[in-house]
């Protein structure tokens, strides 16, 4: 496997990678805020909640991105920040797999986002005042779109799955050398 992703792993200098790992995670934003902003997909709160597990590895990567820029001495902790985007990308992984289970209804998902039950976030006003405008209700457990089967958390999770095994890769090279 090394072998395979070694022109892939050495394209960039170890110490760049914190920032491409900020930039991946920055260009799946970009496509949840496309498909909210552009597309008038309204994300539920599962959704939000990966939406801050990308802007904390954007800024892990960004912090330790500038601190190896403007450091090099830092160069030898490298392999170690990267390993820990690496275990933020990994929770992503997790996380957006266990939503992506709960629209495809393979476990429940919490009750306050989910027709199973519960309560979910409703402003009271919204029900008495049909005149106001009021944000639509958004359950967690019906996936807003899909494409191949595969809903956004889905891609998500794929997504994830995949920059997380390239940096254990990397920071694994980068021990190594």
């Amino acid at each position: 496997m090394m072998r395979f992703m070694n022109p892939v792993l050495s394209q960039f200098p170890l110490t760049r990678w914190p920032l491409l790992l900020a930039g991946g995670s920055l260009l799946l934003m970009l496509g949840a805020w496309g498909f909210e902003y552009i597309g008038g997909y309204a994300p539920c709160a599962l959704c939000y909640d990966q939406r801050h597990i990308h802007m904390t590895v954007i800024g892990l990567g960004l912090v330790f991105g500038l601190a190896l820029i403007l450091r090099p001495t830092l160069a030898k902790a490298a392999p170690w920040m990267i390993f820990v985007i690496a275990a933020v990308l990994i929770y992503s992984a997790g996380f957006a797999g266990w939503h992506a289970g709960v629209e495809y209804g393979w476990w429940p998902g919490p009750e306050t986002c989910t027709t199973t039950g519960g309560t979910p976030n409703i402003d009271m006003s919204c029900l008495i005042d049909p005149e106001r405008d009021c944000p639509p209700v958004v359950l967690c457990d019906e996936a807003a779109w899909t494409l191949l089967g595969i809903s956004m958390a889905g891609y998500n999770a794929l997504i994830s799955a995949g920059m997380a095994a390239m940096a254990v890769l990397v920071g694994l090279k980068g021990l190594k050398s």
